[in-house]
């Protein structure tokens, strides 16, 4: 019987702290975010305030890498595009080692909350060469969306 009334009085105070709360969901009501889901998923690289991905290539493998998009706030009833631009000061690897698939602009649909971006890589000159960095970041100068401010951004691995 002693033991019960510990339990008891600890599920007392458990029903009590939660009948305090007004609404159970939270509602996103900010303006609209976009944001790269492997910027959220990922930590930081040493130094940086942004992940670096491992693009594998080689010099018999040219891949083509993927990231998803997300879009933070209510789905919209019309298709939103999002221009992902390479960022010059922190990309270190040549223009002629990647493509932008249809120029870095992602769609993301009507009704949806995600779209994804392409980048073709080329194969590597050699297996001893440099490995360089691409870095993106999200486009934030448009009227429709905000560039999350912490997850604007993202880099890429790539041996020339």
């Amino acid at each position: 019987m002693k033991k019960l009334l510990p339990y008891s009085l600890l599920l007392g105070i458990m029903l009590l702290a939660t009948a305090c709360f007004k609404d159970l969901e939270i509602t996103y009501d900010g303006p609209a975010q976009v944001e790269f889901e492997t910027a959220v998923r990922n930590n930081p690289a040493v130094g940086l305030t942004f992940p670096l991905v491992a693009s594998a290539n080689s010099v018999t493998l040219a891949p083509t890498l993927t990231t998803q998009l997300n879009l933070v706030g209510p789905q919209r009833n019309s298709e939103l595009r999002v221009k992902v631009l390479v960022e010059p000061t922190l990309t270190t690897t040549g223009a002629n080692t990647y493509t932008l698939v249809n120029n870095g602009e992602v769609v993301i649909p009507a009704n949806s909350s995600v779209g994804s971006l392409s980048i073709a890589v080329s194969r590597a000159s050699s297996t001893t060469a440099p490995i360089r960095n691409l870095v993106l970041t999200l486009d934030s100068t448009s009227t429709e969306y905000k560039a999350s401010a912490n997850y604007k951004r993202i880099g890429f691995t790539i041996r020339n």
